[in-house]
């Protein structure tokens, strides 16, 4: 019997319940959620936005930090949320808040470090490589790769001595990696990436690329919108995985990434120019 595309996510989303069984998925802390429901009410406005964030110094202060980092290159000190808000607009101040909140439930735990680490500078990347791409901001491209390794941090959990030798080899080997995660787990971490996004409520798109980031090819995926963030995520990930992570670069990373520059038509002067800013950015971090 040939299943529909939506029974056969549904198979793939069982399979990756069932791979991190145990494994307690992450709740959208309090303030967000509040903020979520803000976001959505029908007189919606700036002020009590930025008096939710204000809420948590600490949070606040994260955000202010990640706004005024390179990042986001805005040229002048934005010094409050307030501010923030009014300038970035309410959507976007969403997806930065949410990036300082995944940053700072598994950024300090040595369990998560090399992944973290990873997902950080893909979000980089991604961040810049957006200012290339039609139809992506520079915030959302942040928050998807940072997002992307959710299934990562979570197989981490369940399995946290077999697997993080298993994540290390996706810096040179995208597509094997995800058939070796399958055979050992029953499902793969961008599968499993879908339950942790779902729970903090990303954008369907998101949700898809999460789930698509080891495609063989970008041009399998209908909707626009998700291959070109799959494209930026090929690219970036290739990128950090040789200067970040000095991953050696064999024919499957090299296709991998070249899938994702065709796609996007992003011309090699530009990768260079991205490859010196993550440079740049690891020294000064």
């Amino acid at each position: 019997m040939t299943l529909t595309p939506d029974e056969s996510l549904a198979i793939k989303l069982r399979d990756a319940v069932k791979a991190v069984s145990g494994v307690k998925l992450p709740q959208l802390p309090g303030d967000l959620a509040q903020l979520q429901q803000e976001l959505q009410s029908r007189f919606v406005n700036s002020y009590s936005v930025a008096q939710i964030i204000d809420k948590d110094t600490t949070l606040a202060g994260e955000v202010l930090t990640l706004i005024n980092s390179p990042v986001m290159k805005i040229n002048v000190e934005v010094r409050s949320i307030r501010e923030a808000v009014e300038m970035l607009g309410l959507d976007n101040i969403r997806n930065l808040l949410i990036s300082a909140v995944l940053k700072r439930l598994f950024g300090n735990d040595l369990l998560y470090k090399d992944i973290m680490e990873h997902s950080v500078d893909v979000a980089f990347c991604m961040a810049d490589l957006s200012e290339w791409v039609a139809g992506v901001s520079r915030d959302e491209a942040y928050m998807l790769g940072l997002f992307h390794n959710g299934g990562a941090l979570m197989l981490a959990t369940k399995d946290p001595h077999g697997y993080l030798k298993l994540f290390s080899q996706s810096h040179s080997l995208p597509l094997t990696v995800i058939e070796k995660e399958r055979a050992r787990y029953g499902s793969d971490h961008a599968t499993i990436g879908v339950l942790l996004g779902k729970r903090w409520n990303l954008p369907v798109d998101m949700l898809s690329a999460i789930m698509l980031h080891h495609v063989d090819k970008c041009a399998s995926i209908q909707n626009d919108k998700v291959r070109a963030y799959v494209a930026l995520l090929k690219i970036a990930n290739a990128i950090v995985s040789e200067i970040s992570f000095g991953a050696y670069r064999g024919d499957e990373m090299r296709d991998y990434e070249q899938d994702g520059l065709d796609e996007l038509m992003i011309s090699e002067p530009i990768i260079r120019e991205i490859r010196l800013a993550l440079m740049s950015y690891n020294v000064k971090d």
